[in-house]
């Protein structure tokens, strides 16, 4: 299993018009390594549509009767659930990876908690953070002083 950093969003910020804005700027404003934090439902659509219409994507859970729908995937897979942040912390994260999390928890210490739901998130705090992925930053010559700067 492992620990995991999960981070939830209010219910009502768990929109796609809060969530594009939101991954934009962990991408531009902390440091994110991608894009796509939170998962909007837009993303899900595609990924729902590239299981029903791709060949390729066709054979993806070919157990599971067709049409996938978003709202399915959200619901059956943790890592695609609308609205929330998670990544493994204990274990084969890079560093890389790792800079997500310290851009989303930057984001949490700046905004105050105001958009997450504290009850439902989870080793989101930057003690827990750094005491995972410090020394992946350090192996990957990160300058990880220069990473937690808000």
């Amino acid at each position: 299993m492992g620990r995991y950093m999960t981070v939830v969003l209010k219910e009502e910020f768990k929109n796609d018009t809060f969530i594009r804005q939101l991954n934009e700027t962990l991408l531009k404003e902390y440091g994110a390594n991608t894009f796509l934090k939170f998962n909007p439902w837009y993303y899900l659509q595609e990924e729902a549509d590239y299981m029903n219409k791709d060949p390729e994507g066709k054979k993806q859970l070919p157990d599971w009767k067709r049409p996938v729908t978003a709202k399915r995937l959200s619901k059956n897979f943790f890592w695609l659930t609308n609205g929330i942040f998670t990544i493994k912390l204990s274990g084969g994260t890079t560093a890389d990876e790792g800079r997500d999390a310290v851009a989303v928890c930057k984001w949490i210490i700046k905004t105050d908690h105001i958009y997450i739901d504290t009850g439902h998130s989870n080793n989101y705090d930057q003690q827990t953070i750094a005491e995972y992925l410090n020394e992946v930053f350090k192996e990957e010559d990160y300058d990880h002083i220069q990473l937690w700067k808000i």
